[in-house]
């Protein structure tokens, strides 16, 4: 029998990444461009806006670690049938938000020190080549979208009514880092892990003087790409993670 002879396809033309990475000032859908890799998908259909707007929910606590999610309550909140409901939950599994018992229910994922130690493991994985990558290629472009972020945190450091956005905003700098780092495939895979990282930064930074010490760093980090002292911006960025990694699994071994 002879085989067929192996062919390579054409690479097909990635949708762009999403633009809400280059502005700081975008709070609304947050949750989307992680949701889908990063990528900006020019329409969503129904089970995907439900996906987001659940994935929005438990990211930002309003469904807990550990709620049952009624398909029907989420169907008749967002005024559409239990199956597009059905097919987004199954869509959040995957990304590790929900859980499901048998099949017969849905419940939101808890937080443990267990899981959150797996997830930040991987992050460093992809972390550890994406900022070298970033140093390297570090331009003037990049340069104008990180000020930008860095004066945005500064607006949000002090109000407590606002930890999250600062959060997010914190987060989506990391982002917009893998991005432009040179390799797509990491940037995808940083997004989704995004999204379930957002449920435990709360725990290490929720005081001002936490925020600030955030801020703090990114603002050292810029200064060292700037000064192109790449040894140093990678020193700032395993001395942050290593303090924000403590605090949180502080708070999370003192609630437990």
């Amino acid at each position: 029998m002879q085989l067929p002879p192996i062919t390579v396809d054409s690479p097909v033309e990635p949708r762009p990444l999403a633009r809400s990475i280059y502005s700081p000032r975008l709070r609304k859908g947050y949750a989307t461009y992680r949701l889908f890799h990063g990528e900006e998908p020019p329409t969503l259909s129904v089970k995907d806006q439900v996906a987001v707007a659940v994935a929005e929910r438990v990211v930002e606590g309003r469904l807990a670690p550990g709620d049952r999610i009624s398909e029907q309550s989420i169907a008749d909140d967002l005024k559409t049938s239990k199956a597009p409901v059905s097919e987004a939950l199954m869509m959040l599994e995957y990304t590790g938000l929900v859980e499901s018992a048998a099949r017969r229910s849905a419940y939101v994922t808890g937080l443990s020190t267990a899981d959150f130690e797996e997830l930040m493991e991987c992050r460093e994985a992809l972390a550890g080549v994406f900022f070298p990558h970033f140093a390297q290629r570090y331009a003037a472009a990049d340069r104008k979208v990180l000020h930008d972020y860095l004066e945005h945190m500064e607006e949000l450091v002090s109000d407590d009514a606002r930890v999250f956005d600062f959060i997010e905003v914190a987060d989506r700098s990391i982002l917009y880092i893998a991005a432009q780092a040179g390799n797509r495939r990491i940037a995808r895979a940083m997004s989704p892990l995004s999204l379930q990282l957002l449920r435990y930064y709360p725990f290490g930074i929720r005081t001002p003087k936490q925020r600030r010490q955030v801020l703090g760093w990114w603002s050292e980090a810029i200064r060292a790409l700037d000064a192109r002292d790449d040894k140093r911006f990678l020193a700032l960025v395993k001395s942050s993670r290593d303090t924000l990694v403590t605090a949180i699994l502080d708070a999370l071994r003192a609630a437990a």
